[in-house]
C-alpha cells in the first residue's frame, strides 16, 4: 500500500469533513452570487467560477503553506515573540532544527489541501458545463 492511500485511510473522517467544509463554503459564495443577480445562467456562470477560483486559491494556498513555503517567516515570528514575552529560552537554536521539526510533523498529519482542491474541481466542472451551455444558445 503506498504513502497516499495510508493516509487517506488514517485521516478519513478529516478528509470527509474538510470536503464538507469546502462544499459549503462554494455552495454558498455560488448560492450569493446567483440569488443577489438576476436567477439567470449567467449568474450560475458567475457564481461557479467565483467559488472555483476562491477554493482553488485556498487549496493552493494550503499547498504552498504545507510544503513550507511560510517557515522563515513563522519561524523568525516565534522567534521575535519568544524573545520579546517569554521568560523561557528559544526552543530552537536555528532555522534546520525548526524546519527538520515542522516537516516531521506535516509528514504524520493531513493533507487537507487534497479535499478544498477537490472540492474547487467540482466547480471547475460545473463552470465548464454552464460555459458549453451559454456558447451553445449564444447567450452571452
Amino acid at each position: 500500500m503506498n504513502k497516499f492511500t495510508m493516509n487517506l485511510r488514517k485521516f478519513f473522517k478529516i478528509y470527509l469533513i474538510s470536503f464538507g467544509i469546502s462544499l459549503f463554503i462554494g455552495l454558498t459564495i455560488f448560492f450569493i452570487f446567483f440569488f443577489v443577480n438576476s436567477q439567470s445562467i449567467i449568474a450560475a456562470l458567475n457564481g461557479t467560477t467565483v467559488a472555483f477560483v476562491v477554493l482553488l486559491a485556498a487549496g493552493a494556498l494550503a499547498f504552498v503553506a504545507r510544503n513550507g513555503m511560510f517557515d522563515s517567516l513563522s519561524y523568525g515570528f516565534s522567534q521575535l515573540f519568544t524573545s520579546m514575552f517569554s521568560k523561557k529560552a528559544n526552543k530552537y537554536n536555528d532555522f534546520n532544527a525548526y524546519k527538520d521539526e515542522k516537516n516531521q510533523k506535516r509528514t504524520s498529519s493531513p493533507s487537507i489541501y487534497l479535499a478544498v482542491l477537490l472540492a474547487s474541481l467540482i466547480f471547475g466542472i460545473a463552470t465548464l458545463v454552464l460555459f458549453i451551455i451559454i456558447k451553445s444558445k449564444n447567450m452571452y
